[in-house]
């Protein structure tokens, strides 16, 4: 097991968490209420931020209790894999809710950013999980942490979307 690299992508994460409550600083100074797509964005910087520091700690302990490697790397990966497919389940309906409400919010370049980070989250998920049954993507760290960098991004651009956000409110105001 390559240590530096999960313990690497745990402090990037926890970085991340802690920029989240610098999204929320910098939001409490307007007067406006939150609308129900920062809401969601918020939720998933933090969970994405916290998950990223979750599975890059998950194998430690599976390799301390004696797990063989293909153990540990098949089971990390089916989890990280469910998480991507449900995540986005989860995301896209929220959004299909905002849209049809009418409640939708964007910001130039990085929602479209996010929706292809969508597309490769679904492929990553089921990469992960076609290298659970060493089908086509070999089982291994390399596509566990190739899927937590993927993960990495997905909260890198629901912060850069509040970045955007206030750039924009600033600009109207």
């Amino acid at each position: 097991m390559n240590e530096p690299i999960l313990q690497t992508l745990a402090k990037i994460a926890v970085t991340l968490a802690g920029f989240s409550g610098l999204v929320v600083t910098i939001r409490f100074r307007g007067t406006r209420p939150w609308s129900s797509t920062e809401l969601r964005l918020l939720w998933l910087l933090i969970g994405d931020s916290f998950l990223v520091l979750f599975f890059s700690l998950l194998p430690f302990p599976m390799a301390l209790a004696g797990w063989s490697p293909a153990t540990v790397w098949g089971w990390c990966s089916a989890l990280l894999g469910s998480w991507f497919i449900l995540g986005n389940l989860l995301a896209l309906r929220g959004e299909r809710r905002d849209r049809a409400a009418q409640r939708l919010v964007t910001v130039p370049v990085i929602t479209p950013a996010l929706y292809a980070i969508f597309a490769i989250a679904l492929a990553m998920g089921a990469a992960l999980w076609l290298s659970v049954w060493n089908v086509v993507v070999p089982r291994g760290q390399a596509v566990y942490v190739l899927g937590l960098m993927v993960l990495l991004a997905f909260a890198a651009l629901e912060f850069l979307f509040f970045v955007g956000l206030m750039s924009i409110r600033d600009k109207e105001e």
